[in-house]
């Protein structure tokens, strides 16, 4: 193992058990009178929930490594243990659980005393866990809680030898739409070894999001992995200091859709089409539908960098087009707002001439939390001059 990552490894490892240690101490007045490695364990879960899941994120992704080394080495080098076990490394774990400590906490134990620490800690945990859960919440409503079918393809994308840092900025971009497992894993990874200075601050920064407390590595320390002095100079020097700043508007995401391949893979179970005003109640809807798996095209979402309504053009419309080419059915949310909006009527009128399904639901469902979705037979929305009515409304109104 390298020097350098076997330092960063053990820093790690020290880290848990230095936060661990200090987090024990608060909770030994909170201990029952006679108690187990489970209940210490969940003593840390309750009071300490965060910091417990930056641990397991971390042994998932030394155990995912140890893999990948494994098929080519045959043997594991970080051998992290399983936050269950390396609690058992703890210094105080080690005290509360000897014998001595365990006899003299059942004689000492005042159950009066042990639900005011109880009280008390919590009352100095609360208000900090429910900051990261506001901090978790914002950045969640960003991003679909899903595994999407093309999210191989856009690492597999990421990985190529000839990727310029332009594209993988991109690539990156449409990873960060999304929270689940291969994601986080492929950030940790980039957080642990992606020699650009811009992409990896851009993972650093969507695990801290989230709460992972990833450890920023300087770019001192990267490892370049080639033996061609050539190549080494040039990602050395000049790969890590390339910079590439997006042009958000509705022009560049076009051109993207039209000519780069993380845009081409691109697919979606189910296009939204509904009112902003009802974002509250689409999010909701998004949500169940990723707990059962689909993947869903929504605009504030998926390309809210991109699409502004006030950048309002033929491009902004012909991207509507292409997501919607790309989604295999259309979820109407209907309400007073959607009813009423031009947008869904240009979207439910191209969608019908795509010929593919179109749903209905009621937003006072989705407030009720009935989520069956119905197969719309009233074509009000209908109009064969829907695309010029669109453009000549919202030019009216943002011009």
């Amino acid at each position: 193992m390298p020097g350098v990552t076997k330092r960063i490894f053990e820093h790690d490892v020290r880290d848990i058990i230095s936060m661990w240690n200090d987090e024990i101490k608060t909770l030994m007045p909170l201990l029952p009178q006679e108690y187990t490695k489970k209940d210490i364990i969940n003593l840390l879960r309750k009071y300490y929930p965060y910091e417990w899941i930056s641990v397991e994120s971390k042994y998932t992704y030394y155990h995912t490594k140890d893999k990948y080394i494994m098929k080519f080495c045959g043997k594991a080098r970080f051998k992290m243990l399983k936050p269950e076990l390396l609690i058992c490394k703890v210094p105080m774990y080690k005290k509360i659980s000897s014998e001595n400590y365990l006899e003299y906490h059942k004689n000492n134990f005042s159950e009066d005393e042990c639900e005011e620490s109880k009280t008390k800690l919590w009352n100095q945990r609360q208000p900090k866990i429910e900051r990261i859960n506001k901090k978790i919440e914002k950045a969640l409503y960003k991003t679909q809680q899903v595994t999407p079918t093309f999210i191989d393809q856009l690492i597999g994308l990421y990985e190529r030898k000839n990727t310029s840092q332009k594209d993988r900025v991109y690539i990156l971009l449409e990873l960060k739409k999304y929270y689940c497992k291969k994601v986080i894993q492929f950030f940790f990874k980039l957080n642990d070894t992606e020699l650009n200075k811009q992409l990896r601050f851009e993972a650093f920064y969507y695990l801290q999001e989230f709460n992972f407390n990833p450890r920023l590595r300087k770019q001192k320390y990267m490892l370049v992995h080639t033996n061609n002095k050539e190549r080494k100079d040039y990602l050395k020097n000049i790969y890590s200091n390339e910079k590439y700043i997006i042009k958000l508007n509705p022009n560049e995401l076009e051109y993207r859709i039209e000519n780069s391949k993380e845009q081409k893979i691109k697919s979606y179970d189910y296009f939204i089409s509904h009112s902003s005003k009802d974002s509250k109640e689409v999010q909701e809807l998004i949500r169940k539908e990723n707990s059962l798996k689909k993947n869903i095209f929504c605009d504030w979402i998926n390309d809210i960098d991109y699409l502004k309504r006030h950048l309002l053009c033929n491009a902004t419309l012909r991207v509507l087009e292409e997501r919607m080419k790309q989604s295999k059915a259309l979820i109407f949310v209907k309400s007073e707002n959607s009813l009423s909006s031009i947008w869904c009527k240009y979207e439910l009128n191209f969608f019908y001439e795509l010929q593919k399904p179109i749903f209905i639901i009621e937003k006072d469902s989705i407030i009720n939390k009935d989520f069956e979705l119905k197969t719309i037979n009233d074509y009000w929305f209908i109009d064969s001059d829907y695309k010029e009515s669109t453009l000549i409304f919202a030019s009216k109104i943002y011009n």
